[in-house]
């Protein structure tokens, strides 16, 4: 197969950790042969600024003249376009917007959309609590943003991301920082790799009556994403945990905020997979994972369910592909179907 080139734009709000990211998943290229060129965007615009003898702080740059911003945008995108190969995979780091104080401002003209023509978008997200962690130790943002404005912004920044994908008819991906960076390579190296939305029970295991320990089922769960890792790209739900463990347990003046992210987040990810797979053996009362498989099936993706319990309600049997009760057909199956499917192979992008 050929080595991927072109251009992937990635987004994300300050202190995702959107550059290690990135730098990682290039590494990961480069390890497969790639060649594959990072550009910071935001790094490059203080030093577009400090050549052209107005150097800002970090701290201090989004508080420059809304014109002097999108001059030294510009400066900067013409040098990245002048520096792009088009042997290489070129990887640019950007904000779509950003949000400062209380105002939503422009991160990126949509001018240079069609100069850089991106094949991929993705979107970095990653925990509130991590992003709110990180802005306490940067002198930029420390104290300047409420939980509900970081929530706000990360919206801001996957809607505007996503409709400049829509606007070019190119795919586009949010993605969790804690995804695998092996998957990650798969999904910007050859975008037609099969996707699949991985749901199970995660507060049912927490009821008294619950038959298996959390830590035991999450175990297995992990072991059948490491076979499924192999030949999919897999978005697990628990790779943002921002409603971690027990929910009854939760302590949090935010608790009904986190609530409605998890659910719109979870639904967002189920929208940009080509399957669902659902490991549910016990057949755990789980309205999460019926409310996963009703929103999946209704919007045209196959759904797998591992479900070895004989009760079965109709229901569910009505809003599922197939169902399997012996873990190993389920996993002989998706290989078979997914693991030599021509979506994967040499289709051309």
């Amino acid at each position: 197969m050929a080595a991927p080139t072109g251009t992937v734009i990635c987004t994300g709000i300050s202190k995702t950790g959107r550059m290690p990211f990135l730098e990682d998943v290039a590494e990961a290229g480069r390890r497969t042969g790639a060649d594959v060129e990072v550009f910071d965007v935001g790094y490059m615009l203080l030093r577009k600024a400090e050549v052209l003898g107005i150097p800002y702080r970090d701290e201090k740059i989004l508080d420059a003249p809304e014109v002097t911003l999108k001059t030294l945008r510009a400066a900067v995108f013409e040098e990245i376009l002048k520096n792009l190969s088009k042997n290489k995979l070129n990887l640019i780091s950007l904000h779509a917007c950003f949000k400062w104080k209380g105002a939503l401002m422009a991160g990126f003209d949509p001018y240079y959309l069609n100069q850089l023509k991106p094949r991929l978008f993705l979107t970095v997200v990653d925990d509130l609590v991590k992003i709110e962690e990180r802005m306490a130790r940067s002198t930029q943002w420390k104290g300047r943003m409420s939980r509900r404005e970081v929530v706000d912004w990360q919206n801001e920044e996957t809607f505007v991301t996503q409709t400049m994908a829509a606007f070019l008819n190119r795919p586009y991906y949010m993605v969790p920082k804690a995804q695998p960076v092996g998957s990650v390579w798969k999904l910007v190296s050859k975008p037609s790799y099969p996707k699949a939305y991985l749901s199970y029970p995660i507060s049912a295991l927490y009821n008294d009556d619950s038959e298996t320990s959390p830590d035991d089922f999450f175990k297995e769960v992990q072991n059948f994403k490491e076979f499924a890792d192999d030949f999919l790209v897999v978005f697990d739900p628990m790779s943002i945990k921002d409603l971690d463990g027990d929910p009854s347990s939760i302590d949090d003046p935010d608790f009904e905020l986190l609530k409605k992210v998890t659910v719109w987040r979870d639904f967002a990810f189920i929208n940009q997979v080509d399957f669902l797979v659902v490991f549910n053996p016990l057949g755990l009362d789980s309205p999460g994972v019926n409310d996963e498989v009703f929103h999946g099936f209704a919007n045209n993706r196959d759904v797998y369910l591992y479900y070895k319990s004989p009760k079965r309600s109709p229901f569910l049997e009505s809003k599922t592909t197939r169902i399997f009760d012996d873990l190993d057909e389920m996993k002989k199956f998706l290989r078979k179907k997914y693991g030599t499917s021509p979506a994967i192979g040499d289709r051309e992008e």
